[in-house]
């Protein structure tokens, strides 16, 4: 008697949390996937950019839709080491900055 409640415990286990662990590693399989679309953008967007380069670049060559999100990424870069600040210039009587790649992004 006590093995058939064992069995019947254990299928009803399997059951329902069978169906919760085949959706978790479908979802974590999707969720790789999209990273690596993110990751290709990034090394596709900084093969773009000149060896010296501006906020406007990276906008320009990452796709962005604005300018804080243009320095957003450069702080990432920077904080990666792919980049670093060259000089600081104005233009049009505002002071912006020139950046330049340091490194190689590696795939």
């Amino acid at each position: 008697m006590a093995e058939l409640i064992v069995n019947i415990q254990y299928a009803c286990q399997r059951y329902y949390f069978g169906a919760m662990a085949e959706a978790y590693f479908d979802n974590k399989l999707k969720d790789a996937s999209v990273n690596v679309q993110r990751r290709q953008k990034t090394y596709e967007g900084f093969e773009r950019l000149p060896d010296v380069f501006t906020t406007d670049d990276v906008v320009r060559c990452f796709q962005l839709k604005s300018a804080a999100t243009a320095y957003m990424r450069i702080s990432r870069l920077t904080k990666d080491r792919l980049i670093e600040k060259a000089e600081d210039y104005v233009e049009d009587g505002c002071a912006k900055v020139r950046y330049r790649k340091t490194g190689l992004l590696m795939i």
